[in-house]
């Protein structure tokens, strides 16, 4: 899944869910057809215990928003992490029509 288009996080930071504008179907270990709009969502413990591979030095990237969607109103403060690519398993994945 790439570029995150939403999320909603509980104030204990344990539910959450992200909407994504982009995926690709893994189908016996291959990308496959191009997903638009899909979504995941799990808890924090569970999401974690999830993590399965992590990717090379190879593979990271900077991601990061304009805002941390925090405050009332929302603080304008632009935020980022760096993170490799990785894998999840037994992730809630809905949506994401053809």
């Amino acid at each position: 899944m790439e570029a995150n288009r939403s999320w909603s996080i509980d104030d204990q930071r344990y539910k959450f869910q992200f909407g994504c504008e982009y995926a690709k179907l893994i189908e016996k270990g291959k990308l496959t057809k191009t997903l638009r709009n899909p979504n995941y969502r799990a808890t924090t413990p569970e999401f974690w215990h999830n993590l399965v591979r992590v990717g090379g030095t190879d593979t990271w990237e900077m991601y990061g928003t304009p805002n941390c969607g925090k405050g009332e109103p929302n603080q304008a403060i632009r935020v980022g992490h760096g993170s490799p690519t990785c894998v999840f398993a037994n992730v809630e994945v809905f949506g994401g029509g053809a």
